[in-house]
């Protein structure tokens, strides 16, 4: 979602970010006061990025996805399905 590095693996996004050139709303939602001092310094310090996103992954990939009769696709993320 980095028009400028999109063949490459890196934190621009966050640059990208903080001059409002986000391409989703939930792209703005990170700019909340909560989040702003995360991504200074994650443009401070491309090595942290890297660190995080790896943890992340680590977290995604232990999620237990349901399958099959299991789960279902929402109409509406907010709501369960009638």
């Amino acid at each position: 979602m980095d028009p400028q590095s999109s063949f490459v693996f890196d934190s621009h996004y966050f640059e990208n970010l903080y001059q409002n050139k986000g391409l989703f709303q939930s792209d703005a939602a990170l700019l909340t006061n909560a989040n702003s001092a995360m991504i200074a310094k994650l443009l401070q310090e491309p090595k942290e990025f890297f660190s995080h996103f790896a943890k992340s992954m680590k977290k995604m990939g232990s999620a237990e996805v349901l399958t099959g009769f299991e789960g279902e696709i929402r109409k509406q993320c907010h709501f369960v399905n009638h």
